[in-house]
């Protein structure tokens, strides 16, 4: 009895694997290679999306369910492989439900790829300036803010629309500037409590409400601004400025992560980058190779001042011209010890040890 359960389920192995890996394997061409790597690559990017997120565990009891049907199928018992049939008939459903936010934040980071909106990382020339404007006074008034302790929650919307959480908030309309940023959120402001959103390069709405992080933080000092813009990063790609009431901190919160002690330079690279993209980093390189350009030429100016310093000092003196010099050291010793006296050559010789105009040192 227990050697035909085992050629029973050894019959089954084999006539699955003939069917689904022997048979596929002899008929294969070049279109089901390509099939192949496609289906591998989407499992990949699959795993790397779920790795982090609690669905991943989920995906493991489903896999699990998968494997004890094939046993079960396998071993042909009536009564479980009803069971199966019944479940596999609703599991398309069953799924949607169970990864339902997973599959929303997919479709969004899909519909927001690079791939779709080939303009989300530059900007044009003539809205350049614009941008720029608007960093430097955001860059200010977090600047100003973190010296006074003033806490402040700056969105910044990105190609996910913001609608929901800006009807939880009054409507601004107002140009950036560093004083209105300021002056919303002062602590006296009846709109300072709650989130400023801006959108176009226009201060949008404040006192908006945003959603709470879902993932647990890494800093456990953080307070409900730092959640809140955690938790909308999360399900969104804005970028959120933070600035912490208790201790001035700026932090920037960007794809469910959250950058701590952000100093004015880096955040003022981390907009740009976010609002020009290509375009800005266009203009920094253009900028880094003139500084070096810059940089090359005053070393080679250097260079050639400190080789005609040398010829200078190595030049073979005449003896018959040198002779009174020498004598008049020999005569007066003590004006050769005279620290005014040294002081007085070496004002002939800059910083780099030139010789200038005599004319010009005595003036100076």
């Amino acid at each position: 009895q227990t050697m035909d359960i085992f050629a029973k389920l050894w019959n089954g192995i084999s006539a699955f694997l003939i069917e689904y890996v022997i048979d596929p394997i002899k008929g294969i061409g070049f279109l089901d290679v390509l099939d192949i790597l496609l289906l591998a690559g989407l499992l990949y990017a699959l795993y790397r999306f779920l790795r982090t997120r609690r669905a991943g565990r989920v995906l493991l009891g489903l896999a699990a369910i998968v494997a004890a049907s094939i046993l079960v199928t396998l071993l042909k018992l009536p009564a479980l492989t009803y069971i199966v049939r019944l479940f596999a008939a609703s599991a398309f459903f069953c799924i949607v439900v169970i990864f339902q936010p997973e599959f929303r934040d997919a479709l969004e980071r899909l519909g927001t790829s690079t791939w779709l909106n080939p303009g989300k990382n530059r900007v044009k020339h003539k809205q350049y300036d614009n941008v720029k404007t608007a960093v430097e006074e955001t860059v200010d008034a977090v600047g100003k803010m973190s010296e006074s302790k003033t806490g402040a929650l700056i969105v910044f919307e990105g190609l996910t629309k913001l609608g929901e959480y800006i009807h939880t908030g009054k409507i601004v309309d107002a140009r950036i500037t560093s004083h209105m940023l300021r002056n919303l959120f002062y602590d006296k402001a009846p709109l300072h409590d709650g989130a400023l959103i801006i959108r176009d390069l226009r201060i949008w709405a404040a006192s908006c409400v945003l959603p709470s992080a879902k993932e647990k933080l890494d800093f456990a000092s953080v307070g409900t601004r730092h959640r809140a813009a955690v938790g909308l990063s999360e399900v969104s790609d804005a970028l959120v400025i933070v600035v912490s009431e208790e201790s001035g901190i700026v932090s920037v919160a960007q794809d469910g992560k959250l950058l701590r002690d952000v100093d004015r330079k880096t955040l003022s690279d981390i907009l740009m980058t976010y609002l020009a993209g290509k375009t800005y980093l266009r203009f920094k390189r253009s900028n880094l190779r003139t500084d070096y350009r810059e940089l090359l030429d005053r070393a080679s100016d250097k260079a050639v001042k400190q080789k005609k310093q040398t010829t200078h000092f190595n030049a073979p003196v005449d003896t018959a011209k040198k002779a009174p010099l020498e004598k008049n050291v020999t005569e007066s010793p003590e004006e050769s010890e005279n620290p005014a006296h040294t002081e007085k050559q070496l004002s002939f010789f800059d910083e780099d040890g030139v010789e200038e105009d005599s004319n010009t040192s005595a003036t100076l």
